[in-house]
């Protein structure tokens, strides 16, 4: 069974269609890069994924259920245990600042702890603490439990928000350019941990403008432009060995970038 499936997800902002039918599928474990220039629609699939858009038609199955079925005209809901099928970590963290380290981790958790005391099926807050302090071992950020996002470097503050996605479990951890706000000092602890992630058998899906990254961390990938996929496969078969022009136009500036840094 497959972990996700997208079937012909269309979104559309006035006159401008975004995404103009995009079909994709994950199996468990497997980690998918999305590239492309910026305006291709590569952001807009990943927050339609995550419903933080609306796709105006297309279906996301997860683990075999559809969790969100769009038709045009009709009004679609989202059902908090579709919402919780993905965990997003942001470009700018997102942290919030007033609360430490400890407690960014901890918030969601306590808040969805709260709506099943009725249920009988929350966790305790000696749970919840346990596992946040587990992931910050993940993250390697055990000595910064009680820091504040302040005093953080962009590095830091960046595990931190991956260690809160993980909070609750999500089935799919997707990123946005996971490393477009660091400097480049910073930008390899952070892919680290990722690359940690990958080993543990998460599927996951990263939005990235670090080739080397997905050729390396990636069992797939797609190049998305103009609103669809224009070319998909292994990491050698899209970044090494390209058939369309348009990735060979694109990976051509990115190389050259590359070259002037």
């Amino acid at each position: 069974m497959k972990m996700l499936e997208v079937k012909n997800l269309r979104k559309r902002f006035g006159d401008n269609e975004v995404l103009k039918g995009i079909e994709l599928s994950l199996d468990k474990g497997e980690v998918l890069a999305i590239i492309g220039a910026s305006g291709g629609g590569k952001t807009t699939l990943l927050r339609c994924l995550n419903f933080l858009e609306r796709a105006d038609e297309g279906e996301i199955i997860v683990n075999g259920k559809s969790v969100y079925h769009a038709v045009p005209g009709e009004k679609t809901e989202v059902t908090p245990e579709a919402q919780l099928s993905f965990g997003l970590v942001f470009q700018q963290f997102n942290l919030f600042p007033q609360y430490s380290v400890i407690e960014n981790l901890m918030l969601a958790p306590t808040l969805r702890a709260k709506r099943q005391r009725s249920e009988g099926t929350a966790e305790t807050h000696e749970e919840i603490r346990e596992r946040a302090e587990q992931l910050l071992k993940t993250v390697g950020l055990t000595d910064k439990v009680n820091a504040y996002p302040c005093q953080l470097s962009g590095g830091q503050q960046q595990r931190v928000a991956i260690a809160r996605a993980l909070m609750l479990s999500p089935d799919i951890l997707c990123f946005d350019e996971p490393t477009s706000a660091l400097d480049p000092e910073l930008t390899g602890e952070v892919l680290k941990v990722i690359r940690g992630l990958r080993d543990s058998d998460r599927t996951m899906i990263i939005v990235t403008h670090e080739m080397e990254f997905a050729k390396n961390v990636a069992d797939k990938v797609i190049f998305v432009a103009d609103g669809i996929i224009e070319e998909e496969g292994t990491p050698e078969d899209v970044l090494v060995n390209p058939k369309s022009e348009k990735i060979k136009a694109f990976l051509s500036i990115i190389n050259k970038e590359e070259l002037e840094d």
